[in-house]
């Protein structure tokens, strides 16, 4: 039986669903030199925001559909790329497969706009044969600020969070923070490296990480702390008057208010680097711990 040659579909996000942005084709295939690389349109270019997410949501049924009726050995080759509201698409496809038993090769999700506690993480691994990679940056601030401000969500975005407990056969990948100086996007209004930082939800950013990875480069050691509530991290006095100690480790703190009863969690330097209901955030904690430990 001759082997399928490797399929990418990219699946752009939020005002880019309809055609390739420019060199956005051109980046994918450097991530990906043996495949062949397809743009999946999808209707995503409204305006108004929670337009947009409803239709993504809608739009994952068609894909994961197309999916399941490909024969077996194109799926086997097949890897799904998405940006953004693109990765929250490829997060329920996966989910919708799995539900059915069916996998494809893999997965690469880059910023994606979907909530870090949304069911539908916790089953997306078990779609793909290889390992999901989900390229996550804490300092995005589209999704750590807009999103949360914008989608009417309660929940922050799993693209700048993670979840906030380790999701089976997921990898996430936190971005370094000097890759917006490094990586060039080409367009006049974000040439100057302020206004890089703050454009850096841009995909170009994320798809230039995910070819490091995935070209074998050591991922960053990055700590990335699962937030609670959309934090603003700052430095915080170290009074025990309020504040009771619930579990600590390697100079990391989660502490729990006395008054109000919700917990922040601080890291070595005494920056306040997450903060909500203490269920989530002793959840949280145990992730940072995991990941001090590696």
């Amino acid at each position: 039986m001759a082997i399928m040659a490797a399929t990418v579909w990219f699946i752009p996000g939020w005002l880019r669903s309809e055609k390739p942005a420019d060199g956005i084709l051109e980046c994918v295939s450097n991530a990906f030199p043996a495949a062949q690389v397809e743009f999946k349109a999808w209707d995503g270019d409204n305006v108004v925001w929670p337009l947009s997410v409803d239709s993504a949501d809608k739009e994952s049924w068609r894909f994961a559909f197309e999916i399941a009726m490909m024969p077996k050995e194109e799926r086997e080759s097949l890897t799904l790329v998405g940006h953004s509201l693109g990765g929250r698409i490829v997060a329920r496809v996966l989910a919708r497969l799995a539900e059915n038993g069916i996998k494809v090769r893999q997965a690469v999700l880059m910023g994606a706009a979907i909530p870090s506690d949304d069911s539908d993480l916790a089953k997306m691994g078990r779609a793909s044969e290889l390992p999901v990679l989900a390229v996550c940056n804490p300092d995005d601030n589209v999704l750590r600020y807009v999103y949360a401000l914008a989608g009417g969500e309660k929940s922050v975005a799993f693209g700048a969070n993670g979840a906030l407990a380790p999701c089976e056969n997921v990898v996430e990948c936190v971005t370094p923070t000097n890759l917006t100086r490094e990586v060039e996007i080409g367009e006049k209004w974000a040439k100057l490296s302020a206004l890089k930082d703050i454009a850096n939800h841009h995909e170009k950013f994320y798809i230039e990480y995910a070819r490091r990875i995935l070209g074998g480069e050591k991922p960053s050691d990055k700590i990335m702390v699962p937030q609670g509530f959309p934090t603003v991290e700052g430095h915080v006095m170290d009074s025990m008057v309020w504040w009771e100690v619930l579990d600590s480790f390697d100079g990391w703190k989660l502490e729990k208010n006395k008054v109000t009863g919700l917990c922040r969690i601080i890291d070595p330097q005494k920056m306040r680097t997450a903060w909500g209901r203490e269920a989530e955030m002793r959840v949280a904690f145990e992730k940072v711990r995991l990941q001090l430990a590696q």
